[in-house]
């Protein structure tokens, strides 16, 4: 999954820039919480793939 290797590449980055700046700097819980939604975003949709769910985006919504 192609697009998987990106988004765990920003998460990974994004948790070294938290090792970076601290947990002291005003932004770190902002950060932090980012990038536990994000990744668990991608988990969820990775799942509901892996399950045989036709469309990877568990979010997506239809009128």
């Amino acid at each position: 999954m192609a697009n998987g290797n990106a988004v765990r590449e920003a998460i990974e980055k994004a948790r070294e820039e938290m090792l970076f700046i601290g947990p002291d700097h005003p932004y770190y819980p902002l950060l932090a919480e980012m990038v536990t939604a994000v990744e668990a975003a991608w988990r969820q949709g990775y799942d509901a793939h892996r399950a045989g769910r036709p469309n990877s985006n568990p979010y997506s919504w239809r009128p």
